[in-house]
Parts: structure tokens; C-alpha cells; sequence
């Protein structure tokens, strides 16, 4: 399993961050759990840390998946990390916790866990059912490892793994969720730079047109890794493409698009054909 080494100014973070990661070890060790980073800080670590290429946008929040297989175990690390390591409860949101009154940490419990549904319930105070879909699928993909400050090691959502999860949020959510498709559009555009050895490797296929876009073969090229993520989960494979489908067919009145053709300075129609690609790579 690949690891990176990265050091605390290549995602703004300070010491303050490396006591709080202390303290999240000792709960998740305490109790046997695994996790993963993903969210906005997954993001940073893939474009910034490793690649050298800073967001368009910031954010102080901390977004794990936690895996859980044991009923009620999700409560005990909760309580245990308030009890004993000076996290913050929130009384709106069981599955939140803020360290220093300044850090959001989200936990997202994934597992054994899930509802049939894919859904988590807990018991607390506000918010407390959430849905975690393709979490499981990703965490089971194999993630890298981050060596951060060579002390701290977590596993790390893959790039594939963040879109799938920002397409899935932004299908629940599209009002609220604008965030999500500037971070797929910002992936995308620098998919190619981040992976261009690997692409020429091993998707040479889509190279046999003269004038197709780079966007366009990282758009398919995304897509193929998407499906090897999500392949063996019937349910998440359809909406995904469903998703996909839709905002091509509606494209004068998607918000997908119209994200898409603000961000990168283009027109409908080219933003379609990205998303033909992506949904091309998916179905193969």
C-alpha cells in the first residue's frame, strides 16, 4: 500500500491539529477501530501535500469515516473521547465533535453498523441518523496511508472515493451542496497533471482520437476508477448514473451544468460532453 509523507503547512494545519489527531488515536486504539480521512481535507492532502496544487477553497472542518461493527460502540467512543480527551459534544449533531472551540471533527460511523438501507442511527441529542453510502465500498478499494510529520499515519480517502461521495451528497442535497461540485470540477481539472504517467500506462485506448480533450480522457478515465469502487454495489452504481444521465438530458436546467460552465468558463455543451465521458468511463 502506497504511503505519502507530508508535513503540517502543506494542509495549514499547526501543532494544535497533531494534539487533537493524539487524542482521536488513543479513543479509535482504545477501542479497536479503523478510520479514514475524507471531506475537504482529503482534497487538500491530494492536491496540495502531494501535488503541489492549492484549492480554490478552505475549510477548518475534519471529516472522518469511522468503521463500526458493533452496535453501541460508536456511543462509547464518543463518550470516551469527551470524558477523556476534551472533546466538545454539539447538542444538534451526535455524530460531531469540536476540539478547542474551533475544530469541527465529523465522525461517520460505517460498518457492520448500516441499516439495511446504508443508513446509521445513534442514540444522543439533534441529529442522529445519518446516510454513508459507498463508504464501506471505498474503505474495502484499498487506501493509501499518510505519514504526517512522520508521526501520524491514517489512511486516506482516494481521489475517485471524494467524487463518488460529493456526487452521492450532491444528490441528496443539490441546494445546499454547491461546494461539492467545485470540488468535483477542481479534481477534474487537474485530474490529468495529478495522474498523467498512470493515464498514458494504462488508458492509452483514449488517446486514438486526434482531438480529444484532456478533460474529456481524465472525465473517462475517473470513471473507470469510479467503477472499480462502486462495481460490486448494485444500488450506488445506478444512481450514479442515473445521476449523471439526468443532468445530461435536463442540461439547460441543471445546476450541475450550470456549476460546471461557471467554473471552468465554458460552454453547455462541452460541460455534457465531460460528463458523457465520466458516465462513459463508468459503464464500461
Amino acid at each position: 500500500m502506497t504511503t505519502f509523507k507530508i508535513n503540517l503547512n502543506q494542509i495549514r494545519w499547526d501543532s494544535n491539529h497533531c494534539e487533537m489527531l493524539d487524542a482521536l488515536e488513543r479513543g479509535f486504539k482504545n477501542f479497536g477501530i479503523d478510520y479514514y480521512l475524507v471531506g475537504a481535507v482529503a482534497r487538500d492532502i491530494w492536491l496540495q501535500a502531494i501535488n503541489d496544487i492549492k484549492p480554490s477553497r478552505t475549510t477548518k472542518d475534519i471529516d472522518l469515516g469511522v468503521l463500526i461493527n458493533d452496535k453501541g460502540k460508536f456511543e462509547l467512543l464518543r463518550a470516551y473521547l469527551v470524558e477523556n480527551e476534551n472533546f466538545i459534544p454539539t447538542h444538534d449533531n451526535a455524530f460531531a465533535l469540536l476540539w478547542n472551540d474551533r475544530i469541527i471533527i465529523d465522525l461517520m460511523p460505517f460498518g457492520a453498523i448500516e441499516d439495511f438501507d446504508g443508513s446509521v442511527t445513534v442514540t444522543g441529542t439533534g441529529f442522529t441518523n445519518i446516510d454513508v453510502p459507498a463508504f464501506k465500498e471505498i474503505y474495502l478499494s484499498g487506501l493509501p496511508k499518510i505519514e504526517l510529520e512522520d508521526k501520524h499515519q491514517f489512511k486516506c480517502c482516494t481521489l475517485p472515493g471524494i467524487v463518488i461521495l460529493k456526487l452521492l451528497a450532491w444528490e441528496d442535497r443539490p441546494e445546499i451542496r454547491q461546494t461539492d461540485l467545485i470540488d468535483i470540477c477542481e479534481i477534474l481539472n487537474h485530474y490529468f497533471e495529478i495522474n498523467d504517467n498512470e493515464i498514458w500506462e494504462n488508458h492509452s485506448d483514449l488517446f486514438t482520437d486526434e482531438d480529444v480533450e484532456l478533460i474529456q480522457v481524465s472525465a473517462t478515465v475517473l470513471g473507470r476508477e469510479i467503477k472499480k469502487i462502486i462495481n460490486t454495489n448494485q444500488n450506488i452504481y445506478t444512481r450514479l448514473q442515473k445521476l449523471i444521465r439526468f443532468n445530461i438530458k435536463d442540461s439547460i436546467n441543471s445546476r450541475m451544468i450550470r456549476i460546471m460552465t461557471q467554473y471552468f468558463e465554458n460552454s453547455i455543451e462541452t460541460n455534457c460532453v465531460i460528463l458523457e465521458n465520466l458516465l462513459r468511463g463508468i459503464q464500461e
